[in-house]
């Protein structure tokens, strides 16, 4: 029998994912899994968690989690055998939601027993790992909110981003991607491997995980009407016929910012005024 390991945020879903681990220990047998549980008990324990998976010959690592869980874990897995199943419990569910995978649980946790293993390129900024989306700017700034704040799920993130979008200051970026000249004052710099920030934002519907490439989402901050427009086209599937976003397709960057902050699949870090982007393809197995 193959072994599996599924890995829970306790945050997750509003505190829903340990329901996930009955139903895990229920479907595992039948689809030919001895399963084993574990919960992510602070910052780094995940990564920690998949390193000793890969240790201990684990075939497969599911996690019960957000796009951050999914971070933490992926970064303990790269480079290896191991694949990566998704159960998506955040706010946004990015990387599930850009590889169609399922939001219902149940129906998720038979994907990852059963699905293709397929494998998927890896973005960094400064050398820290991404899997779907980073940025620089207004959307680093919302994720710097958002995981300071006590109110979890989409209500909570949309207060955050009107708060935001009406209070930033455009920010000055410089840099060069490949022959491409970047010297601007914008809202964000968005670093693509998937299509979306999550809930159905997508910033970039051409970007896949699985093609050797990334975009590089350059956006302007437009006038408020004008505002109102770009937002109903990312949700809409229509960022590319926005005229303030500017789109560089690249494997490699180096920007230049005036602020600080970043965000890696919506968890926020600090990266200086430098930010360093690569691409490197086919580092992790994921199911799909």
């Amino acid at each position: 029998m193959k072994r599996a390991l599924l890995v829970i945020n306790p945050r997750s879903g509003k505190g829903r994912a340990p329901s996930v681990v009955q139903i895990a220990q229920r479907i595992a047998p039948t689809h030919g899994y001895d399963l084993e549980t574990r919960s992510i008990e602070g910052h780094g324990h995940g990564k920690e968690l998949a390193m000793e998976a890969v240790r201990n010959g684990i075939s497969l690592v599911i996690v019960a989690g957000g796009d951050g869980t999914l971070n933490s874990i992926a970064s303990g897995l790269l480079g290896s055998d191991v694949a990566l199943g998704i159960v998506a419990m955040g706010s946004g569910n990015g990387y599930a939601r850009s590889l169609c995978l399922p939001l219902d649980a149940e129906a998720a946790l038979h994907r990852a027993f059963t699905g293709e293993k397929k494998r998927m390129d890896i973005c960094f900024l400064n050398d820290m790992p991404f899997l779907g989306t980073a940025g620089i700017g207004f959307d680093a700034r919302v994720a710097y909110r958002f995981d300071k704040s006590k109110s979890r799920g989409m209500l909570g993130y949309a207060k955050i981003i009107f708060q935001e979008i009406l209070g930033t200051p455009p920010m000055h970026v410089t840099g060069e991607v490949h022959s491409e000249r970047i010297d601007d004052d914008v809202l964000m710099v968005v670093f693509c491997n998937t299509r979306e920030f999550g809930n159905g934002a997508v910033i970039s519907p051409g970007s896949r995980p699985d093609d050797g490439l990334a975009e590089i989402r350059v956006v302007r901050k437009p006038s408020f009407f004008p505002l109102i427009k770009a937002f109903i086209q990312i949700y809409t599937h229509k960022a590319d016929k926005s005229e303030y976003i500017r789109n560089l397709v690249a494997t490699e960057a180096t920007i230049q910012q005036s602020g600080t902050l970043a965000h890696l699949d919506g968890e926020p870090v600090e990266v200086g005024n430098v930010v360093r982007f690569r691409l490197e393809k086919e580092r992790l197995w994921v199911v799909v």
